[in-house]
């Protein structure tokens, strides 16, 4: 007989202490390390922070004085008389006025000299006639202007020619300067031979001015070129270009308009080109291409010497026709005393001017530069002024 076999149960194992509290632990735990994280912050936000010490800016060195200084060491050399400098310091940019002949070459060399010894990129610019202007950066500071004594007038009506258009030929210029009466140059600052232009002008003892290229009424049919000055510039940009515009001719001592019949209606756009001539002491005669023209009116607000232009001597380029023109400006000048004919390098202008410029003085008449015709102008107003 078989002995049963008794199975045995297997007994079940009782979860152990940790396993039965996993989840009791895993929260305990997360709870200890968001505390332990609070505590690093809070101690990091405790702990100063370091102080930020702002550089120390030292106010900029002013030499202002200093060149103001070299200026009166430069008029102190130049033994002026009592009472023949005007200064007007409060101005922007500072300006002296001088009674005087344009100091010697070996006193601008030194000035320039002195300067350059001073903080602050300062030049001496010597472009304008009759002018010194210091810059600063390529920035206008001061403007000293010398005035050499009026001189004795000529006896009788004068007369002055101007020659607009100039600069691409130096031709040209020698033929003009070879004429035996005086024609002032006007150069037209973008020909390809102003420069040289002016530089024969100069040395033949010609008066040299900018002709400046103004908006036309017919633009941009009619186009003074890319250079020139548009009424809807800001006074700003006005002023930039036209201070560029001097920069490129030397010895100028006035300007006159290139086209413009529209710029020169617009008392707004005038403004800043008078503001530049008031501070570098030049003059702008009319050249009256509009009946509308505000030259006159805002050239004397600002001080500016100005003339109107009286006849265009070659409106028909014809020989006979421009001999005719002389003889009328002619005629204007007795009636008037003085008047300005404005004429171009036409083979036909050149001609003419060949033919009638040396009987002038014979008839009477005496071919001037235009600055001469502005001092007379002066000079007879403040006679009147003076009740003289």
């Amino acid at each position: 007989m078989t002995k049963s076999t008794k199975r045995r149960r297997t007994k079940k194992r009782r979860p152990g202490f940790f396993e039965k509290n996993q989840r009791l632990f895993l929260v305990l735990g997360l709870a200890a390390f968001a505390v332990v994280s609070l505590v690093f912050l809070a101690r990091l936000e405790e702990e100063p922070k370091p102080s930020v010490v702002s550089p120390v800016t030292k106010p900029p060195v002013d030499y202002t004085g200093k060149v103001h200084a070299e200026v009166e060491t430069l008029l102190a050399a130049m033994d002026l008389e009592p009472g023949s400098v005007q200064r007007d310091l409060d101005q922007s940019p500072a300006r002296y006025s001088v009674a005087v002949e344009f100091p010697a070459p070996d006193l601008i060399a030194g000035f320039e000299e002195r300067l350059s010894t001073i903080p602050g990129d300062y030049s001496v610019r010597l472009r304008e006639a009759n002018s010194l202007t210091i810059e600063k950066s390529r920035v206008t500071q001061i403007v000293i202007h010398f005035m050499p004594p009026a001189p004795g007038f000529p006896d009788g009506p004068l007369m002055t020619i101007i020659m607009d258009d100039l600069g691409r030929s130096p031709l040209t210029a020698e033929m003009l300067v070879s004429f035996a009466e005086p024609v002032t140059f006007a150069i037209l600052p973008g020909e390809p031979h102003a420069v040289q232009v002016a530089e024969i002008a100069h040395a033949a003892d010609h008066e040299v001015m900018l002709h400046v290229p103004m908006e036309p009424q017919g633009y941009p049919a009619v186009n003074p070129g890319d250079d020139a000055l548009f009424v809807a510039q800001s006074d700003a940009e006005i002023r930039r270009r036209f201070d560029l515009l001097l920069g490129r001719i030397p010895y100028v001592t006035g300007t006159n308009n290139h086209m413009g019949s529209r710029f020169t209606e617009d008392a707004r756009a005038l403004s800043p080109v008078m503001e530049s001539l008031r501070e570098k002491g030049l003059f702008f005669i009319d050249s009256r291409t509009t009946g509308q023209s505000r030259v006159t009116e805002i050239a004397r607000q600002f001080g500016v010497p100005t003339m109107d232009r009286d006849v265009f001597l070659d409106n028909v380029a014809e020989v006979s026709a421009i001999v005719r023109e002389i003889k009328r400006l002619e005629n204007k000048a007795r009636r008037q005393g003085s008047a300005i004919g404005i004429c171009h390098p036409y083979p036909e202008t050149l001609e003419a001017l060949r033919r009638e410029l040396p009987e002038m003085h014979g008839r009477g008449i005496t071919v001037v530069p235009v600055s001469v015709l502005l001092q007379k102008q002066a000079s007879i107003s403040g006679m009147i002024e003076r009740g003289q």
